[in-house]
């Protein structure tokens, strides 16, 4: 079956209608509107009834939003803290926001979670609302890594990994001890050192007892950058200034040169009469003993701000 499109048939000029004489076709047929009448673009009319039963449905939602919101049913009555041992279960609450006659529909985890980050001892943090009234909090807190002083302050404050101070400690506890340049002792929060420099202190401790069989006191970190390493048995080591990423690389050849003096005739790190191993220069290690008079010269450990170079 095929389908085809016939055009339409014209009808043609002799058989036309005459145009009615006396009228332009430019003028609108008499009796005919040509707007629309404005009736009909009007809204048809609401009975009154309607309109209040719609009201009072809308103050009811509203009500009830407000109850839900601020009423008892939905009330925040539990806070479950996980992980948090430096902080109370309060203190978290506290910093979450969570506390008082809040809402479950009403808490922004996300926000609390934030207000969480901003504490120092906390490192990771979720909150999660639970119906009808419970929010569970999982907090993962900073371990201390090492104990800092000023210069020869006897306050000790624990450092994070990342050598943030996270608050007093009453001793060590078997950590780094790290004393940096004397001045006013570092507030909570404040970032004592460079976080890279801790890391290798942390390592180097670590490494000593396998690598020349000592254990380390502590670390002098002074204003000009140098650092020392104080051994348990009292000797010192000098390594020179620690800042850049060359002297930071640096590092690893220091401590080859502290192994490869190691006994053998060379050096005797149990011995009581060793003074302190120079290893600023890792080719030329320099050696002293409190025996020897006079001793020879050792770099002073905490320089004056101005003495620099």
């Amino acid at each position: 079956m095929k389908f085809g499109r016939r055009a339409a048939s014209r009808p043609s000029t002799a058989s036309r209608a005459p145009w009615p004489d006396r009228l332009k076709r430019t003028e609108p047929l008499r009796g005919r509107l040509w707007t629309r009448p404005e009736k009909s673009i009007h809204e048809p009319d609401v009975h009154w009834t309607r309109r209040v039963i719609a009201t009072l449905v809308a103050a009811l939602e509203v009500a009830l939003l407000g109850w839900l919101w601020f009423g008892p049913a939905l009330a925040v009555h539990t806070v479950d803290v996980v992980g948090a041992r430096h902080l109370t279960a309060a203190q978290v609450a506290q910093a979450a926001g969570l506390q008082g006659n809040a809402s479950i529909v009403s808490v922004d985890a996300i926000s609390a979670q934030q207000h969480l980050l901003d504490q120092v001892w906390v490192r990771t943090a979720t909150v999660q609302p639970q119906f009808p009234g419970t929010v569970t909090v999982q907090v993962s807190e900073w371990q201390p890594v090492a104990a800092y002083h000023a210069g020869s302050s006897a306050k000790l404050f624990l450092l994070s990994s990342q050598a943030v101070v996270l608050g007093p400690t009453p001793s060590s506890a078997g950590l780094v001890v790290v004393q940096g340049p004397a001045g006013a002792d570092p507030r909570v929060g404040d970032r004592t050192l460079d976080a890279q420099l801790l890391t290798a202190l942390i390592n180097m401790q670590r490494a000593m007892p396998t690598l020349i069989g000592q254990d380390v006191a502590s670390f002098i970190f002074d204003s000009c950058g140098d650092l020392t390493m104080v051994s348990k048995r009292g000797w010192r080591v000098y390594f020179g200034r620690v800042l850049t990423p060359e002297e930071f690389t640096a590092l690893h050849d220091k401590l080859s040169a502290l192994k490869a003096i190691n006994g053998n005739g060379n050096v005797d790190y149990s011995s009581t009469d060793l003074d302190y191993v120079n290893v600023m220069n890792p080719s030329e290690p320099a050696v002293g003993y409190r025996s020897r008079e006079p001793a020879p010269p050792s770099p002073a450990p905490t320089p004056a701000p101005n003495a620099c170079k």
